[in-house]
């Protein structure tokens, strides 16, 4: 707090007063601040200067004029102080006296009564020279600033931000704790140096530092983002900023610096960073920053004129190791193949994983020659080939591994190209080498954007085509030794408007992965029903088999479906053969076995679609309540001249021997190979063009039905 009105000053100011007329004795004490009072002492004012004037009402002539004066003790609870009383103890008391911190509302600074100013009442006992009586000479002091002052230290030592302030001469002469702790000095040692030495000491700026002194000097302030380092092995990021503070010369006299730390925010923002643009598994690069960083090669080229390249892997048959396996043992697959692909791309490409098994190599700026940028993109897609197909042990297993790969190589882009269409288009050529069957590399060409152009067309196709006026069902005969046609696969036609009879092999994937196969499937199994229940009432004993979409089966509602077609059909499951191919299986084992066994609880025939071409088919063929197994066209058409395909057709035809499984091999255009077929097992049934090619209901019932008697 400021200390009262020293002795010797009030000394002198009465010895001024005692030698002065009446009107220099009121031009004397008006020089004064702080508020002066000369009572009698009965508290009569003899002199109030125009400061003391200012703590009353204006009409403050009175007896006494303190009375009127409204002190307070405390400020919050407005506890009175009786600041007459208080006076006239001090002509009783032997020594000067200075009241405790008091809060006055003065009225001349504000009419808000709750407007209360801080301050310190001193009082000094004079002897009056005329009347040998006794004066009081009361001081008041304002003590705003003061406690203003005080507020602002005990903020700066409270607050987590290092703050100092200088003297004129840049000396640190007041520095927080916090500023002490982040720098490692005590206020001893930051008093003894000049806050530019603490710059050049500690503090590493972004910017050269003489434009940062520059700033300060010109424009009076400076704030920036910098390094503190207060040791070898301790850093800090921070916000500092400093502000010169001057007089209406511009003389300096202060100044202030404010040292935030931001090294956790910094962390923070680092982290949201690698959320968005890294992969969280692998630490590689994401989609989104493999875009930007697309976008920046496409923005440079008018400036560097070079090819780019980007290049698109996906692993071969992730999914189907990922289900069986599980999603730990695919995680850490995903690890490994990231290692490889890093290693092998070096530091100057950027490698990143897209989503699931998908990841991308984009090639900077390789050079300005076509030829020789896509010889180097091309050996890079094949090194990556090379190092992916391996073999990988995790958790005691040794899994094998192969990629599918895809190459785009770019310069100038075309009006409006932007990553979107490179990515597109290297993915197109990624497609293409895996419906190769995998383990290949495939370069972009413009053919492709012609078939993907036909799907998306089929796809809509698909979508607006009215099943009962443009597809239909086919038959092809299942043919046993004796010649007979005891059953049938039910195969799809797609006869469109516009785009004329369209191949199984074109439609079937696309409504698979559009989906459409669900709606397809349904009316295939309505009309096969229909039918199988129309030629077992008229011809007989007949079986009739349906293909089942994986897409379909995993349907959550499918077994419900099937028993609603049943109810509303009104045929007997005993004559329907459903065919699935060893895939379903692969997917939630579990429930793919659980449909199996209620589907044949309602009395289907289960048979397994293109047998030994699927994912460990013998270890599931002992959970799988199956009635037939069907050789897979691949391996028939070889037989009996090729060795390899000879012993898998006898080892399947042995095995369903073995496990009294019906057999029917499909794809059979020859009679040799029929002729191999029946000697190996007689029982095997026969299906493919060497007796007839899939044909309509109405002909494959007068060809091979209506010699039959009608029942």
């Amino acid at each position: 707090m400021r200390e009262a009105l020293p002795k010797t000053e009030a000394t002198d100011l009465i010895d001024q007063l005692k030698q002065a007329h009446q009107v220099q004795k009121q031009q004397i004490v008006d020089q004064f601040h702080d508020g002066l009072f000369l009572l009698t002492a009965q508290l009569t004012p003899l002199l109030i200067n125009e400061t003391g004037k200012s703590f009353l009402e204006e009409n403050w002539f009175s007896a006494c004029p303190f009375s009127q004066i409204q002190a307070y003790a405390q400020k919050q609870n407005r506890l009175r102080f009786d600041l007459k009383s208080w006076c006239l103890q001090q002509f009783e008391s032997e020594s000067d006296a200075t009241s405790p911190l008091l809060w006055l509302r003065i009225p001349a600074l504000s009419k808000d009564k709750c407007t209360l100013v801080p301050v310190l009442i001193s009082a000094v006992v004079i002897q009056s020279s005329e009347d040998d009586g006794r004066n009081l000479l009361i001081q008041i002091q304002d003590q705003s600033l003061q406690i203003q002052a005080e507020a602002q230290i005990r903020l700066m030592e409270a607050s987590h931000a290092g703050q100092f302030i200088t003297d004129a001469h840049g000396y640190i002469t007041q520095p927080n704790y916090a500023f002490s702790a982040y720098t490692g000095l005590n206020p001893d040692s930051l008093k003894k140096i000049t806050y530019i030495e603490w710059l050049q000491n500690q503090v590493v700026f972004r910017v050269p530092f003489g434009s940062v002194m520059k700033a300060l000097l010109e424009n009076g302030c400076w704030n920036g983002e910098v390094q503190l380092t207060p040791s070898s092995n301790v850093e800090y990021h921070a916000v500092l900023s400093l502000s010169m503070l001057t007089d209406y010369n511009r003389n300096i006299e202060h100044f202030i610096a404010v040292l935030q730390d931001i090294t956790d925010i910094r962390q923070a923002n680092n982290e949201i960073k690698r959320l968005a643009y890294y992969d969280n598994l692998t630490g590689l690069a994401n989609r989104t920053l493999l875009h930007n960083q697309i976008e920046t090669t496409l923005d440079h080229y008018p400036i560097s004129q070079s090819y780019s390249g980007l290049i698109l892997l996906d692993l071969d048959s992730f999914r189907m190791l990922n289900d069986t396996l599980g999603l730990e043992i695919g995680d850490q697959l995903l690890i490994l193949v990231s290692q490889k692909l890093t290693k092998l791309a070096g530091p100057e490409n950027l490698v990143a994983r897209l989503e699931g098994d998908e990841f991308a190599i984009l090639v900077k700026e390789i050079s300005q020659n076509q030829e020789e940028a896509h010889t180097k993109l091309l050996n890079l897609a094949y090194k990556a080939q090379e190092a992916i197909d391996d073999r990988y042990t995790i958790k005691n297993r040794s899994l094998h591994c192969t990629a599918s790969i895809g190459l785009h190589l770019y310069n100038q882009p075309e009006v409006n190209a932007h990553s979107d269409e490179l990515i597109r288009y290297t993915n197109m050529a990624m497609h293409e080498a895996k419906n190769l069957g995998g383990n290949q590399v495939y370069q972009f060409e413009e053919r492709l954007c012609k078939i993907a152009q036909q799907r998306l067309e089929m796809l809509q196709a698909l979508n607006h085509s009215e099943l009962d006026n443009e597809f239909e069902l086919y038959f092809q005969p299942q043919v046993d030794a004796q010649g007979n046609t005891v059953s049938a696969e039910t195969l799809l036609r797609w006869f469109h408007p516009v785009l004329g009879l369209v191949p199984p092999a074109q439609f079937i994937p696309v409504a698979e992965e559009g989906r459409q196969i669900i709606k397809i499937g349904l009316w295939v199994m309505h009309k096969a029903f229909i039918q199988a229940k129309y030629w077992n009432e008229t011809y007989g004993p007949f079986r009739i088999s349906i293909n089942i979409s994986p897409i379909q089966f995993h349907e959550q509602s499918f077994v419900e479906l099937v028993i609603g077609l049943i109810k509303f059909t009104q045929v007997n499951p005993k004559h329907i053969t459903l065919e699935l191919t060893e895939g379903v299986l692969i997917r939630n084992t579990n429930l793919a076995l659980q449909k199996i066994q209620h589907l044949v609880s309602l009395g289907f025939h289960i048979s397994i679609d293109d047998f030994g071409t699927g994912y460990s088919s013998l270890s599931y063929l002992q959970k799988l309540p199956i009635h037939e197994l069907k050789i897979d066209q691949s391996f028939i058409r070889h037989i009996p001249d090729n060795e390899n395909d000879v012993a898998i057709v006898d080892s399947i035809l042995k095995l369903a021997h073995n496990k009294n499984l019906t057999v029917v091999a499909e794809g059979v255009e020859l009679e040799s190979q029929a002729a191999f077929l029946r000697e190996a097992a007689p029982e095997v049934l026969i299906q493919g063009y060497l007796y007839s090619k899939p044909i309509p209901a109405a002909e494959f019932e007068t060809k091979f039905l209506a010699q039959r008697p009608k029942l």
